[in-house]
């Protein structure tokens, strides 16, 4: 009798899920395979060569599959370079992790590229790239701009890799702030990336006037730079007020410390 009643039960489980499906199909399996709530990692991954100096993109692959994040920016990505083999490492990692990607040439580079690339599980219908005030014989340093689709709500990703010198990045940090300014804050919007400025500089503090440091937010200060013995957090989310964010970590394992030479942060968010 106990099974009988545990297969009744059981059949009118699935009987439901099966009307409620078929009563709204598209919109339900999206809830299915898109979660309302979404996580997003920013990951400097200095072209695949870790801290023993070794090339490896599956010691990426490795840390980035651990958290499972829908969407991904990175920076320092290589396009058939030389030094790394003439891989297309976007391709390469989004294949691996099942997703859809973007890349942004920024500096050609042994017989490729250099730059940025935004990875995604969720659909990506628009993207552009905006080289930040090249000038002569310096890196030209880039925003990789995208609108994606969450669950039928567009949201916006920024993803960046400023430069090292704080005269230059803080004019490439203006210039990025104003391009998201023009695209205007209705919509949810995200920045991250590779700023190579402390939080209590003062152009991050002109950013959280229109943006949110989500790692300020946790009130906690999570280092992660150099990966091996971080000291410095120079990797950033920000948000607009069209977020919620639950949570904010960086990853830090034996696999982060070595796979690159800096350990990524992770951020979990809902649209509101």
């Amino acid at each position: 009798m106990k099974k009988l009643l545990l297969l009744i039960l059981f059949i009118a489980v699935i009987g439901s899920g099966i009307f409620i499906i078929r009563k709204n199909p598209e919109d339900q399996l999206k809830k299915i395979v898109y979660p309302s709530e979404f996580r997003v990692m920013t990951y400097n991954i200095h072209h695949g060569v870790g801290t023993d100096g070794m090339y490896s993109l599956s010691r990426i692959v490795r840390v980035i599959r651990e958290h499972a994040p829908h969407i991904i920016c990175l920076n320092e990505v290589d396009y058939k370079t030389e030094r790394t083999y003439h891989d297309d490492q976007a391709r390469i990692l989004a294949a691996e992790l099942g997703m859809e990607f973007t890349y942004a040439r920024n500096l050609s580079l042994q017989g490729g590229w250099y730059g940025n690339a935004i990875l995604s599980k969720y659909p990506i219908y628009f993207s552009e790239n905006k080289i930040l005030s090249k000038r002569e014989g310096d890196e030209p340093r880039g925003m990789l701009h995208t609108i994606i689709s969450v669950n039928n709500q567009k949201l916006h990703i920024y993803g960046t890799h400023l430069s090292t010198d704080s005269v230059y990045n803080s004019v490439e940090l203006k210039e990025l702030l104003n391009h998201a300014l023009d695209w205007g804050l209705d919509e949810p919007t995200i920045i991250a990336g590779d700023l190579n400025m402390p939080p209590d500089s003062k152009r991050i503090n002109d950013l959280t006037y229109y943006f949110y440091d989500v790692g300020a937010l946790a009130k906690q200060e999570y280092s992660t730079y150099p990966s091996a013995n971080p000291e410095k957090r120079i990797d950033y989310i920000f948000m607009n007020d069209k977020l919620v964010p639950f949570s904010v970590q960086t990853i830090e394992n034996d696999y982060s410390r070595v796979a690159s030479d800096h350990l990524p942060v992770l951020a979990k968010f809902r649209i509101k």
